[in-house]
């Protein structure tokens, strides 16, 4: 057999007929499989979206009222509308309730499906079926994208996807055709697009400009005009069902294009993810973007574009308008509404199709002639490393500790990262500390003033020193977890307790506080053990009965409630009138108590 045969071969393995699909469907599965085991909610959204919204998505007949109702399911007054999302959660719901398994495998069915229909978009375009695959296979495994399918409420940008692709695989169908079948498909495409996310109203323009550009359709024709009165009735239909579900009027849109304008340097940040996937974060506040990745980028892909043997300026300037029109007006939310706004790295899944349409229209045959041999391994090698940094990169989202970890790690500056510590017991080492930074006298062990999050740096920065010589000093290891915690890095926090614990188990404070960074971590299993750890070794620790007691409240164990709140009374702890009328609201309090 020669070598011309033996490629045909492998060709003919991996790209004839339906094979790319399921290649890619395969590939999807096997990179994200990990998710299964995922058995916590990050409460990063996802929790309240699912379980405490439960009612609102358990059943199929909840599909139409999600079309009426913004996202949180509230009566007026939301802000996000985006219907199909809570129809894809109901869905989820049909297959394991309030558990994440079907949530998770809708985020990978949803993932395989965008990769497949990409995969005939890039065809569409002109690529070759091996450029097509090789393409979509890099953006199946690049790890800018993981956070989109790992999280559950980032699902929303690979449904829109499949919406988008699809309205724009049944276009070119219509324009080819001219048959109403695929008109109708197109215009229910982009309905279903406008009602997963606002950005959607960006595709008619796109559209129109992949017809005058690079079909080069007639500007004025019956065509046009149809896709036009199709997409101005389905807008305006949108329009008048968001109003009906009461949400926030859209507003000011001059004001809307001025903040999303004067922010368009962060869509440098995202640029720079696509080639440089190692500068992740899962949503950082502006103060913690840098876009020196993004302006290497820039250069990198000008130096492409002055290499390439070939240039369409025609798709690259589609691609680079795709990149745009899809992620700059997502800013616009955050700069309205959240305070200081957040940027959501799982934003970039669509616009990274734009920028794969300019890279895979670039071409150097000739340059590249005498390293051809070394091609495949090449493309195994660098797949195989995205491949594996989207596996590493999956753990982030696999509970809310680890996810709090990422988050605060990334975005150093979010002040929504800095936790309350005066909740726990302050050992003197830290107390010391704090007394010196602050330059205060306070002889207290279970109190701290509030801690400027410079000072906790260097206190973390001070106490990590201090453990490269004593690594087994238990006090050291407790108040950097103290620390830790504060600092929202709940990962090393948990470390720290617990390397405390094993240096001093007989310490009732170390579990004590390690409750509560259970508890706030929504880890109400391992919180109960701790706190019933620290009651071991001292019965009288008032707090930690107190502490307890409400976790059994909000459980709805009412019984060991009154107990532990008792207990805690008992033990010198003042208990709020209110939450001891709560308590005894139950009817089997009565019937103990008679």
């Amino acid at each position: 057999m020669n070598a011309m045969d033996k490629h045909s071969r492998v060709r003919d393995f991996f790209l004839r007929s339906w094979r790319p699909y399921m290649w890619l469907t395969f590939v999807s599965f096997l990179l994200y499989i990990q998710l299964f085991t995922f058995s916590e909610y990050t409460h990063f959204d996802d929790h309240y979206l699912i379980v405490e919204s439960f009612s609102h998505i358990d059943k199929l007949s909840d599909i139409g009222h999600a079309f009426l109702e913004d996202v949180s399911h509230q009566g007026q007054g939301g802000t996000l509308y985006r219907p199909m999302l809570t129809v894809s959660l109901i869905l989820s719901a049909q297959i394991s309730g309030t558990a994440p398994f079907g949530y998770h495998l809708i985020d990978i069915i949803l993932h395989s499906a965008s990769c497949c229909l990409f995969f005939s978009a890039l065809q569409i375009l002109g690529f070759k079926r091996s450029v097509s695959f090789f393409g979509t296979l890099f953006f199946c495994v690049h790890p800018a994208i993981t956070q989109a399918i790992a999280w559950i409420a980032g699902r929303n940008d690979s449904l829109l996807a499949v919406f988008i692709l699809s309205g724009f695989i049944t276009y070119t169908k219509f324009l080819s055709t001219t048959s109403l079948k695929w008109y109708i498909l197109h215009l229910l495409c982009f309905m279903l697009a406008m009602f997963t996310k606002e950005s959607a109203i960006m595709f008619p323009f796109l559209a129109l400009l992949y017809s005058f550009s690079l079909k080069r359709e007639k500007i004025f024709s019956l065509t046009t005009v149809l896709l036009l009165v199709g997409w101005g009735i389905i807008l305006v239909n949108w329009h008048i069902t968001r109003s009906a579900a009461q949400l926030v009027p859209i507003g000011d849109v001059l004001l809307a294009a001025k903040t999303v304008l004067s922010n368009l340097w962060i869509a440098l940040f995202y640029f720079g993810k696509i080639f440089w996937p190692l500068s992740l974060a899962f949503a950082p506040i502006a103060m913690d973007i840098h876009i020196t990745l993004g302006l290497i980028s820039v250069g990198f892909l000008s130096l492409a574009l002055f290499l390439s043997e070939r240039r369409d300026w025609k798709l690259i300037f589609f691609g680079i308008m795709w990149f745009i029109a899809f992620l700059v007006p997502t800013f616009f939310y955050d700069l309205a509404v959240v305070t200081p706004p957040k940027f959501y790295e799982h934003r970039v899944y669509i616009p990274f199709m734009g920028i794969l349409f300019v890279l895979l229209s670039l071409s150097y045959t000739k340059r590249m002639e005498s390293f051809k041999k070394f091609f495949p391994f090449v493309f195994i090698f660098v797949f195989s490393v995205l491949g594996c940094f989207s596996f590493i990169h999956t753990f982030n989202f696999k509970n809310c500790i680890t996810l709090s970890e990422y988050d605060a790690a990334t975005s150093p500056n979010d002040p929504r990262r800095y936790n309350t510590i005066t909740r726990m017991n302050i050992p003197k080492k830290l107390d010391q500390e704090i007394c010196a930074l602050q330059g205060i006298s306070r002889h207290s062990e279970d109190s701290l003033t509030a801690v400027s999050k410079e000072d906790l740096w260097k206190i973390i920065d001070d106490l990590k020193n201090e453990l490269r010589s004593s690594h087994t000093d238990p006090e050291l290891h407790h108040s950097l977890a103290i620390v830790c915690f504060a600092r929202g890095l709940l990962l090393s926090s948990e470390d720290n307790f617990f390397a405390a614990i094993q240096d001093k188990p007989q310490d009732a404070n170390v579990p004590y506080n390690l409750g509560i960074l259970y508890y706030s971590a929504h880890e109400g299993k391992k919180a109960e053990k701790a706190w019933l750890e620290a009651l071991q070794l001292d019965s009288t620790m008032g707090k930690a009965h107190h502490n307890l007691s409400v976790l059994y409240y909000e459980s709805g164990q009412n019984e060991l409630a009154w107990l532990h709140c008792q207990k805690a009374m008992q033990y010198g702890i003042q208990i709020s009138p209110e939450f001891i009328k709560e308590i005894r609201k139950d009817p089997s309090m009565n019937a103990i108590e008679k």
